[in-house]
């Protein structure tokens, strides 16, 4: 069955270099897929594999292609794609069972590192489909020679494994991790410390999750702004984020915030969380920042879910350095941008009534918002698009605006988060995916920060719920997007399937991965009372011992009925030599206690010869014996066994 398990285990590092292929370096995988599909031609060809001198060679270039893709920084990455090379040149190279077995073990482990990246529903159920392939596999090198028995006892490990896994996700108490790992993935497609308003749109290609909001109580009305980070510097190309921003605020009053909702966060190296309006978050492991933003303690990659209070921007004071910072710009550049500022503000009297001003003009003028712009490079960059392209995504309109504004005098700065999301039937929550990111404007009007967007009016249905549900804007985001199933959403049967699997995966996520030390202890405290530790643990010792007893049993009664039919009537035939006394008292095998028996009773020669040709056909050639040959079989047997008597 080497054949059989090669087969197998080829398929299953094709699926995990499908499920956790995008963090790898283009070139990288291109070779390990390349080897996965060479080992699956000589599998299915039966061929020769490849000697040790070439196997070592192949290594060697391995090596070389990694370490020159691969930062030395991103240890993890580097770990995986290390253990996946591994893997598959093992596998490569075996050609017996022993090697294979060697190779299955590694396979495990390699599996499991799908869960440094990925934990979503679908995920974990391609994960367990691997495992019970795996375990078919290990099972066709351990003697089992049919592919269906394989399988059947691979799901039957896997089902039985089930039960005790969610024993000890209830039961055992979590503990803090004994050490991290640094994050698994820096975020790809997501947000950026950096905002340069011609690159931002390139976020609108990815269907990626990124959060999920679960409400209190009836989801506010849109628009809704999520804050994630403030960019207040300008470096004459892009917007940055200064430190000041990091500092903590200790003077929050969380009983003020009269909205909550609850966060459900995708994996993301990115520490920035995200909040409607001023936020406030009274978990352990979040800082509070200045001006509303929160911020993880801790930088893991790992998913994460948070308490999430909100309100209005309050009023505050800003101090005259605060004015000065808020309206520095580079001491030349973007000449147009300048000079419309300062016609607006020689036409108006108030800063409302520059804004207005300069709503109007991004709506008189012929501007539109486009997820595919223009690329604009060089310098002037700003001029450029507010004077020629005039086609933009969010990032051009909130770069141009902020400039604008702190050119006539008005404290602004750049805000970057996502805007809308998307509600799921009639379910409490949205969910916000990558492509809805958007980039708009804080300016301080006198008391208190107020929001500017303007695509509010070059695109006002895009304020109403996520970019994927704009009607104008459908065909643009299609074709711009990356594949995934959200592409097929003008077929119903498609979009329905799509709903649900995002339900079901929302259901997961809150229920399973957002399972932690609270929520834990509160389930327990609730079934257990006050005895919560010994309790707990008593009730898993002694599950523990109920399950591996019925295991056991299960195991034991598997043994009996996996007996093949003519080998239950070759034991009825030895029971009754043996109580004749007719047995050999030798170690025999079955064909030669039978050649024993036809030796010392030739009356039964004729039957023995056809009780041994089935026995041969159904346990070596792994034939399948019909109605006809069992009962023929069987005659045989009590014949034998009369004669006998």
């Amino acid at each position: 069955m080497v054949n059989f398990a090669s087969l197998i285990l080829s398929l299953i590092y094709i699926g995990i270099l499908a499920l956790i292929g995008a963090e790898f370096p283009p070139m990288l995988l291109s070779v390990l897929l390349l080897m996965c599909l060479w080992n699956l031609l000589l599998a299915s060809k039966r061929s020769s594999r490849p000697g040790a001198l070439l196997t070592n060679i192949l290594a060697a270039a391995l090596l070389v292609v990694l370490f020159i893709s691969i930062n030395l920084k991103q240890s993890v990455l580097l770990f995986v794609a290390m253990l996946l090379q591994a893997s598959i040149l093992k596998l490569l190279q075996a050609r017996t069972d022993k090697q294979l077995k060697t190779v299955i073990v590694l396979s495990f482990f390699c599996i499991s590192t799908v869960f440094l990246y990925k934990q979503d529903l679908i995920s974990t159920f391609l994960v367990g489909v691997f495992f019970i392939a795996l375990t078919a596999a290990l099972a066709s090198v351990s003697g089992v020679r049919s592919a269906r028995i394989s399988f059947l006892k691979a799901i039957q490990s896997l089902a039985l494994a089930i039960p005790i896994a969610a024993m000890m996700l209830i039961f055992v108490p979590k503990m803090p991790a004994f050490w991290k790992l640094p994050g698994a993935n820096s975020s790809k497609t997501g947000l950026n410390e950096r905002v340069d308003p011609f690159n931002i749109a390139n976020l609108a290609k990815s269907g990626e999750l990124v959060f999920r909001a679960e409400f209190a109580n009836t989801p506010p009305a849109p628009p809704y702004y999520w804050r994630a980070m403030l960019h207040d510097e300008f470096d004459g190309n892009a917007w940055v984020k200064s430190e000041g921003i990091i500092a903590a605020d200790t003077s929050i009053d969380f009983q003020s915030y009269e909205n909550q909702a609850t966060i459900y966060l995708e994996k993301s190296a990115n520490p920035w969380l995200y909040t409607l309006g001023y936020g406030g978050s009274n978990l352990s492991s979040i800082l509070n920042l200045r001006h509303g933003l929160l911020r993880r303690k801790d930088p893991s990659a790992s998913s994460f879910q948070y308490p999430l209070r909100y309100t209005e921007q309050p009023e505050m004071p800003l101090s005259q350095y605060g004015y000065r910072f808020y309206t520095q710009l580079p001491v030349d550049g973007n000449p147009e941008s300048r000079k419309l500022a300062r016609q607006i503000k020689a036409q108006t009297n108030t800063t409302d009534e520059f804004i207005d001003a300069l709503y109007r003009h991004y709506s008189i003028n012929g501007f539109t918002y486009t997820l595919t712009p223009t690329p604009i490079t060089g310098g002037d960059t700003l001029d450029i698009f507010l004077t020629q392209t005039q086609r933009g995504f969010c990032g051009h309109y909130a770069s141009v605006s902020a400039f604008i504004m702190r050119s006539a005098g008005i404290p602004a700065r750049l805000v970057s988060g996502y805007l809308g999301g998307e509600k799921v039937t009639d379910k409490n929550y949205l969910a916000v995916y990558q492509y809805d990111a958007h980039a708009w404007v804080e300016y301080y009007d006198g008391t208190k920060w107020q929001r500017f967007d303007a695509t509010a009016v070059v695109a006002p249905e895009r304020l109403n719920g996520s970019l994927s549900q704009v009607e104008n804007l459908q065909q643009e985001f299609l074709d711009n997007l990356d594949f995934g199933l959200i592409q097929f959403a003008n077929f119903e049967s498609l979009r329905w399937l799509r709903m649900k699997l995002e339900e079901l995966d929302y259901s997961w996520t809150k229920w399973v991965l957002g399972f932690d030390q609270q929520k834990q202890s509160n389930m327990l405290k609730d079934l257990l009372g006050n005895k919560l530790a010994q309790y707990s643990m008593v009730i898993v010792v002694l599950s523990l011992a109920i399950i591996l007893t019925v295991l056991l049993l299960i195991n034991s009664r598997q043994h009996k009925v996996n007996l093949s039919f003519s080998a239950k009537q070759l034991q009825r035939l030895f029971a009754a030599a043996d109580k004749s006394g007719l047995l050999s008292s030798e170690q025999l095998t079955p064909v030669n206690q039978l050649h024993y028996l036809a030796r010392h009773n030739p009356s039964i020669k004729p039957y023995i010869e056809q009780i041994e040709q089935t026995y041969i056909k159904q346990t070596y050639e792994q034939a399948d014996l019909s109605q006809h040959q069992q009962s023929a079989l069987k005659r045989a047997v009590n014949k034998s066994i009369k004669l006998l008597g």
